[in-house]
C-alpha cells in the first residue's frame, strides 16, 4: 500500500506548485504589481496564464503511476452515469460562459490588442465587470467547480487514478476557492459578502 502511494509522490508535487502558482499569479496584489513594471502583459496575461496551466495539468496527466481499476459499472448505470456526465459537463461550460467565456480564456483581450491595439482596463480583463450572480451563479457560488468534480465522480468506470484526481482536485478546488473569493471581496466588497450569506459555496440549497 505504501508503495502505491509513493507512485503518486511526483504527480501531487507537480500539482501542488500547479496550486501555488494558481494562487500567486491569480490574485490582485501580483497582477497589479505586474502590470505596473509592464503594462503591455495585461492583454496577453490570462490567455498565457490558461496555457501555462494546461501545461503543467499536462505534466502533471502523464506523470500519473500506471492505472488499476477498482469499479466498472456495465448495462444501464454505465449509460445512466455517461449521459449524467454529459449533463455536468454541459452545465460546466455553460458555468464558464456565464462569465463571459472568451474573456475567461483570454482570447478577447489578445483579438482587441492585435486588432485594435487596446489593453483592458481592468488588470486583464477589458473592463471591471460586474458580480454575475444570475443563472447557476444564483444557486452557487463556484458552479464550475461543482460540475467539474460531478463529471469525475459520475465516470462508470472507476481506476485508482481516477479516485486520486477527484480527492486532489476537491482539495484544491476547496482550498483554492477560499483565495479566489478573498479576491472577490477585495473586488466587489460588500456585493461579494452579502452573495456569500445568501449563496453556498458549492452545493445548492435543496428547498431555496
Amino acid at each position: 500500500m505504501t508503495e502505491h502511494l509513493a507512485d503518486y509522490l511526483i504527480p501531487t508535487i507537480i500539482f501542488l506548485a500547479f496550486a501555488l502558482m494558481h494562487s500567486i499569479t491569480a490574485s490582485h496584489s501580483f497582477k497589479a504589481k505586474l502590470f505596473r513594471l509592464s503594462p503591455n502583459l495585461k492583454a496577453w496575461y490570462r490567455a498565457l496564464y490558461n496555457l501555462v496551466s494546461i501545461v503543467i495539468i499536462g505534466l502533471w496527466w502523464i506523470t500519473l503511476p500506471q492505472d488499476s481499476i477498482l469499479y466498472q459499472l456495465n448495462g444501464f448505470p454505465f449509460f445512466l452515469l455517461i449521459a449524467l456526465q454529459i449533463v455536468f459537463a454541459w452545465l460546466f461550460l455553460k458555468s464558464i460562459f456565464a462569465q463571459n467565456g472568451m474573456v475567461f480564456l483570454g482570447i478577447k483581450q489578445v483579438l482587441s490588442n492585435i486588432r485594435e491595439g487596446k489593453l483592458p482596463n481592468y488588470l486583464d480583463e477589458p473592463q471591471r465587470g460586474k458580480l454575475v450572480t444570475t443563472g447557476l451563479y444564483r444557486y452557487m457560488r463556484h458552479p464550475m467547480y461543482t460540475f467539474a468534480m460531478l463529471v469525475l465522480i459520475c465516470s462508470p468506470v472507476m481506476t485508482a487514478n481516477l479516485l486520486y484526481t477527484i480527492i486532489i482536485f476537491a482539495l484544491y478546488f476547496w482550498i483554492g476557492s477560499y483565495f479566489e473569493e478573498k479576491n472577490l471581496t477585495n473586488r466587489f466588497g460588500e456585493d461579494y459578502r452579502e452573495y456569500q450569506k445568501n449563496v453556498p459555496r458549492f452545493i445548492p440549497h435543496p428547498f431555496k
